[in-house]
C-alpha cells in the first residue's frame, strides 16, 4: 500500500499508525476493555470549575450505586497523574472522580490569590459526588467516599477530612468514610492536632521512605531530602494511636476512635508513588480492607454486594504506560517526516540554506584537538551541573559567578590589545584581518558577559506576578535563561580557538538570509501545529495523551496557551544557545553518535546532578542538597523533553544549514507542552 508513496509519506504513515493503535491500546486498558465508561467531567463548585474523569463501572447506576473514590494529584500535576488508582480501582468496581485541583489542568478558580487552590478543592469534589444518586450511601445518610490525593492533594484530602468532620457535628451523618493521602502529612494543614479529628473512618498513608518533603517533624530544619520512616515519627504515632507504645509496623491497621489507621513506607521518592506497583498494591489493599470495615459499621453488606471484585492486588495500569510510551516515541519521531513535507511546499521550501551543514562537515583529524574539545564540554557539563541548584534555587552562589564575568572581559580586552601588538609588528594584511576579527568576537563576549551579569545580580526577574503565572515554569526559565549565559559564553570563547586556521563560513549556524529566518519560523508554526494536531486528536477519541512517569505531552487550553506565548521570548533564549553549542559541536559528527552528543550537550549537567543527588541519598540518608527539593524533581522533568530537542535542533539545522528552524520549533512545542502540564494561575490585581 505504501509502495508508491515517498519516503517521508511512508513514515508519516507507519508513524500515525503506530500512534493511533497504541493510543486504542492505552485506552482499552484505561477502560479495562469496555468494563468501564471513561468520561471527561467538569462541574461548578461554590468556589469555581473542577474538571477531570468519570470512570463509571458497567452496571452501576442510580438504582444500583456502589462506593466512590476521589482521586486528585500535587502540585503542579493535573488528573492524570491519577492513573494507577482510577485504574485499578475503577476495574474493581469503584466509581471513580479522578480530577484536576483548581488552577491546574482544566479546572479553574477565579481568587485574586495562589497557592490557596488546595484548600477546598478535594472537598467540594467530595461534596459533588455525594449529591450523585450513583453513590452509595446509608439510612442515615453516611456517605461510602474515599478522597485520596497525592502530594498537595493529600493535603486537600486531609482537610476534606476535617471539613466533612465539623459538618457531621451539624447534620449528624458524615460523607466521606475513607482517606488516602498519599505523599503529605500533617504539615501545612492549619488545623491543631488533625490527626484526633478523623472519628470512625478508614484513614491511612502512604509515607515513601525517601519522600523528598514529607514524614520528617524533627524539627532538625537540615533539608528535606533525606530518609525518613513515618512509623517511628511522633506525629506518624500519633495518628496511628501508637504514641504511648512508641512503635509502629507499617502495613498494619490498628483501631482509633472507633476507625482505622494505617501507615505503607514503600521504598521509593515521592514523584515515584505516581509510577510504583508498590504503592498500586498498596493503595488496592487498603480501599478493600477500609471499604469493608466501612460497610460492616454501616450495615450495608459486602464490597461482593456492590459488585466489587477482592482478594487480587494485580495491576495493569502499567500497560497503558507502556502503550502511551511507545505512542509519545512515534510521536516525537514524526516530527521529521512531517518537517521533510511541509518544507517541500512553496514558500516553505525556502527555508534551506545554499549549503547545508551536511554539506560543509569538517574531518577533524587533530587529535589533541579532539581531546580539548572533549575536555572543554565536559568541563562545561560540570560547572553547569555544579550551579544547577543556585540557578534554579536563584542562591548566593551566583553573585560569585556574577563576578568572574568582570574577569572574563578583563581577559578578553587583554588579549585584544595583544593581538593587535602581534599584528602591528607584523605590519601584514591577514594579521590586521585577524585583530579585527579578535575584537569583534571579544565585542559579543564582552556583550554577553555584561549581560549575564546583570541577569545574576538581578535574580527576583521572572518570579510569580500577573505575567508569569506559572510558578514551575519561573524556575525553569530563570534556569534557562542562566544556563544559556553560560553555554554562549562558552561556545563564543572556544570556538575560534577551535577553529583556527580553517576556513568556516558558518561557525555558529547563524548566518541565513531574513527570508530563511522568516520561513524558519512559519515552517516551525506548521510542524508543532501538525504535531499538536495529533494529540489533540488522540484526547478527543481515546481520551488518552502521551505519557511516561511524570512527563507527558497532552493539549492545552486557552489559558495555557497565552501563558505559553509570555514564557515563549523567555525560553527562546536558551533554546537560541542550545542550538548554537549543538551546531558548533557535531557538526563533525555523523548518525547517532552525533544524535547522543546534541542530546548530552542539553541534559549532561542534570542527568551527573540527578546521579550525585540520589547517589548520596541512597547511599548515606541524607540527599547532596538536603534542601532541593522541588526542584531536584523539576529537573527530572527535563530529561526527556531535553534529550529530544537536542536531537531536534541537530537535525533540523544539518538539513538547513542554520539553526533557525530547530530553535524556533522546539521553542514552540516544548514550551507548549510545558505549560500544558502545570499549574497556571488565574491571578488579578484586585
Amino acid at each position: 500500500m505504501l509502495k508508491n508513496l515517498s519516503k517521508p509519506l511512508k513514515w508519516l504513515v507507519l508513524l500515525l499508525v503506530v500512534i493511533l493503535v497504541s493510543s486504542l491500546f492505552a485506552s482499552l486498558v484505561q477502560n479495562s476493555f469496555w468494563s468501564v465508561k471513561v468520561d471527561t467531567i467538569s462541574f461548578e463548585t461554590p468556589n469555581g470549575e473542577l474538571a477531570g474523569y468519570l470512570y463509571m463501572p458497567k452496571g452501576v447506576d442510580e438504582d444500583n450505586p456502589a462506593p466512590a473514590v476521589v482521586l486528585t494529584h500535587g502540585y503542579l500535576n493535573n488528573a492524570e497523574m491519577q492513573m494507577i488508582p482510577a485504574i485499578e480501582l475503577s476495574k474493581r468496581g469503584y466509581v471513580v472522580l479522578a480530577f484536576s485541583m483548581y488552577d491546574h489542568g482544566d479546572s479553574t478558580w477565579e481568587t485574586p490569590a495562589a497557592f490557596r487552590f488546595f484548600v477546598n478543592a478535594v472537598s467540594d469534589a467530595a461534596n459533588y459526588m455525594y449529591e450523585q444518586d450513583y453513590v452509595l450511601k446509608d439510612a442515615d445518610g453516611n456517605g461510602m467516599i474515599a478522597v485520596s490525593g497525592h502530594s498537595m492533594g493529600g493535603f486537600s484530602s486531609i482537610y476534606a477530612l476535617v471539613f466533612d468532620e465539623m459538618q457531621a457535628g451539624v447534620s449528624g451523618y458524615r460523607k466521606i468514610a475513607v482517606g488516602l493521602p498519599v505523599g503529605a502529612d500533617f504539615r501545612y494543614i492549619g488545623v491543631p492536632e488533625a490527626w484526633n479529628m478523623l472519628s470512625t473512618r478508614s484513614v491511612g498513608f502512604i509515607a515513601a521512605q525517601w519522600d523528598q518533603f514529607f514524614f520528617d517533624n524533627s524539627g532538625l530544619n537540615t533539608g528535606s531530602v533525606r530518609h525518613k520512616d513515618f512509623t517511628e515519627d511522633a506525629v506518624g504515632l500519633q495518628f496511628l494511636g501508637r504514641d504511648d507504645e512508641g512503635t509502629a509496623d507499617q502495613g498494619v491497621f490498628y483501631e482509633k476512635d472507633g476507625g482505622q489507621r494505617v501507615i505503607y513506607t514503600p521504598d521509593e521518592t515521592h514523584p515515584q508513588n505516581h509510577w510504583s506497583l508498590t504503592t498500586g498494591r498498596d493503595t488496592i489493599t487498603f480501599m478493600e480492607e477500609s471499604f469493608t470495615y466501612q460497610l460492616d459499621l454501616h450495615n450495608l453488606g459486602e464490597l461482593a454486594d456492590y459488585g466489587i471484585s477482592t482478594g487480587s492486588t494485580s495491576q495493569t495500569w502499567w500497560l497503558k504506560e507502556v502503550f502511551t510510551l511507545i505512542a509519545m516515541i512515534a510521536l516525537f519521531a514524526l516530527v521529521f517526516p512531517l518537517f521533510a513535507l511541509i518544507s517541500k511546499l512553496p514558500v516553505f521550501n525556502k527555508v534551506f540554506a545554499k549549503e547545508t551543514a551536511e554539506g560543509v562537515v569538517l574531518e577533524e583529524n587533530n587529535k589533541t584537538a579532539k581531546v580539548f574539545k572533549t575536555v572543554a564540554i565536559l568541563a562545561t557539563t560540570f560547572i553547569a551541573m555544579f550551579y544547577l541548584t543556585t540557578f534554579m534555587d536563584r542562591s548566593a552562589g551566583l553573585l560569585v559567578l556574577a563576578d568572574v564575568m568582570f574577569y572574563i572581559i578583563g581577559a578578553a580586552a587583554l588579549f585584544v590589545l595583544l593581538v593587535w601588538v602581534a599584528a602591528v609588528a607584523k605590519n601584514d594584511e591577514a594579521s590586521i584581518k585577524l585583530a579585527q576579527k579578535v575584537t569583534t568576537g571579544a565585542f559579543v563576549v564582552a556583550f554577553v558577559a555584561l549581560a549575564y551579569r546583570w541577569l545574576l545580580i538581578n535574580k527576583q526577574i521572572i518570579t510569580n506576578s500577573i505575567y508569569w503565572s506559572a510558578p514551575s515554569i519561573n524556575t525553569i526559565a530563570y534556569w534557562a535563561i542562566a544556563s544559556a549565559g553560560l553555554i554562549l559564553l562558552v561556545v563564543f570563547i572556544t570556538t575560534p580557538v577551535f577553529n583556527y586556521g580553517k576556513n568556516v563560513s558558518n561557525p555558529y549556524g547563524l548566518k541565513a538570509s531574513w527570508v530563511q529566518v522568516g520561513t524558519s519560523l512559519l515552517t516551525a508554526i506548521a510542524v508543532a501545529a501538525g504535531l499538536l494536531f495529533v494529540v489533540a486528536l488522540v484526547e478527543w477519541i481515546f481520551l488518552t495523551d502521551f505519557r511516561i512517569y511524570a512527563f507527558a505531552v497532552k493539549i492545552f487550553n486557552s489559558q495555557q496557551f497565552v501563558a505559553a506565548l509570555r514564557y515563549m521570548p523567555l525560553l527562546l533564549i536558551y533554546y537560541f544557545a542550545a542550538g548554537v553549542t549543538i551546531f558548533v559541536n557535531t557538526r563533525n559528527c555523523k548518525g547517532i553518535k552525533g544524535d547522543l552528543l546534541a542530546a548530552f550537550l542539553l541534559v549532561g549537567p542534570i542527568i551527573f546532578f540527578l546521579l550525585y543527588q540520589y547517589g548520596v541519598l541512597y547511599a548515606t540518608g541524607v540527599a547532596a542538597y538536603p534542601s532541593f527539593s522541588l526542584s531536584s524533581i523539576l529537573a527530572v522533568g527535563l530529561v526527556i523533553p531535553l534529550s529530544v530537542a537536542g536531537v531536534i535542533l541537530r537535525r533540523f539545522s544539518i538539513k538547513t544549514g542554520n539553526v533557525w528552524t530547530g530553535v524556533f520549533f522546539t521553542t514552540i512545542f516544548f514550551t507548549l507542552i510545558t505549560l500544558a502540564n502545570t499549574a497556571v494561575y488565574l491571578l488579578s490585581i484586585a
